[in-house]
C-alpha cells in the first residue's frame, strides 16, 4: 500500500536547482539595474513612513555616506553571490544593500512606483533558501555537482509563487479600497494616457478614442490583479500569469513606468517555466548516468 506524502513532505521535497539559480541570476541583474539607477534627491518634509529607513533622521537618509554605503554593500554582495562566495552572508549583504538603496530613493522623492518592491521580497526568499541549504550547496559546489544535486525545496518555489500572487492582489484591493469600483470608470486611464502616454503607441490611440474600451481594460485590471493570489492553485496559475503579463505589456507599451522586472518575475513564477526547466534538467542528468 502506497502512502500519500504529507504536506510537510511535499514542501520539503527537493528538485534540481536550475530554476532557483535562474531566479538568482535574474535578481542579480535587477540589482545591477538598481545599482546604476540615477538618484535625484528631493527636498521637503516627509509625509508618512514609507520604508524601513523611515526611522532615521532626514539628514541621515539624504547623506552621501548612506547612499554610497548601500551601493557598496549591494555591489560587493552581488559579486560575491554571483561567484558563489561567502554564502549565505553574501546573499544577505546583497539583500540589505538592495533594500537600503531602494528605500533611500523612496524616502527622497515625491513620486515613485513599485518597480523594485517585488524583486526585493524575492531576494529575501532566495536568501532564506540559500541560508537553510548552504552546507549542502557548498559541498555540491566544491564537488562540481551543483546542477546535479537536488537542492531546491518545494517550499521555496511555492513561497515565491504565493508572494507574486499576493503582491498583485494587494494592488487590486488597494484600488478598490481607496477608489471603489469607480476606479474602472475609463476616464482616469484616459487622463493618465493623455498626460503621460507615449504618443507613438497604438494603445494610446485606442485608449483615447474609446471610453468603453478603456473601461473594459480597467475592469479587467481590477479582476486579474485582485485574483492574483489564486495563482497558488496550479490549475489557475498559468491563466492568472497570462492575464497579469498582458496587463504589464499594455502598461509598458503605453507608459514609461518601468514595470519590466515585475513582468519578468511574474512570467518566471506564474508561467510553467519551473516544471519545464526542472524536467529538462532531469532528462539531461538521466542521459549522463
Amino acid at each position: 500500500m502506497l502512502l500519500t506524502p504529507s504536506w510537510q513532505d511535499q514542501l520539503t521535497r527537493r528538485s534540481l536547482p536550475q530554476f532557483g539559480q535562474l531566479i538568482n541570476w535574474a535578481l542579480l541583474a535587477t540589482a545591477a539595474a538598481l545599482l546604476f539607477l540615477s538618484f535625484e534627491v528631493r527636498e521637503g518634509t516627509r509625509q508618512s513612513p514609507s520604508t524601513i529607513l523611515s526611522i532615521l533622521p532626514h539628514a541621515w537618509i539624504v547623506s552621501p555616506a548612506l547612499l554610497w554605503g548601500s551601493r557598496a554593500a549591494l555591489a560587493i554582495g552581488g559579486v560575491l553571490w554571483a561567484l558563489n562566495r561567502g554564502l549565505p552572508w553574501s546573499c544577505w549583504l546583497t539583500t540589505a544593500g538592495f533594500t537600503a538603496l531602494w528605500s533611500i530613493h523612496v524616502e527622497t522623492t515625491y513620486n515613485t512606483a513599485h518597480i523594485f518592491n517585488l524583486p526585493n521580497m524575492l531576494l529575501v526568499i532566495q536568501s532564506l533558501w540559500i541560508t537553510f541549504e548552504s552546507p549542502e550547496m557548498r559541498a555540491a559546489i566544491k564537488a562540481g555537482k551543483f546542477y546535479k544535486t537536488p537542492l531546491l525545496p518545494r517550499w521555496v518555489v511555492l513561497t515565491g509563487i504565493a508572494y507574486v500572487g499576493l503582491f498583485h492582489t494587494a494592488a487590486g484591493l488597494t484600488k478598490l479600497m481607496y477608489s471603489g469600483p469607480g476606479w474602472a470608470n475609463g476616464i482616469s486611464l484616459q487622463l493618465w494616457t493623455h498626460l503621460w502616454g507615449h504618443s507613438w503607441a497604438p494603445s494610446t490611440w485606442i485608449i483615447l478614442s474609446s471610453r468603453t474600451f478603456t473601461q473594459i481594460l480597467q475592469g479587467a485590471t481590477l479582476v486579474i490583479e485582485t485574483a492574483g493570489v489564486l495563482a497558488v492553485f496550479p490549475r489557475l496559475r498559468t491563466w492568472i500569469g497570462l492575464g497579469i503579463i498582458g496587463f504589464y505589456a499594455g502598461v509598458l507599451l503605453t507608459f514609461d513606468y518601468g514595470f519590466h522586472f515585475n513582468a519578468l518575475f511574474t512570467a518566471l513564477y506564474l508561467l510553467p517555466i519551473e516544471p519545464w526547466l526542472t524536467a529538462r534538467a532531469e532528462r539531461q542528468l538521466a542521459r549522463q548516468v
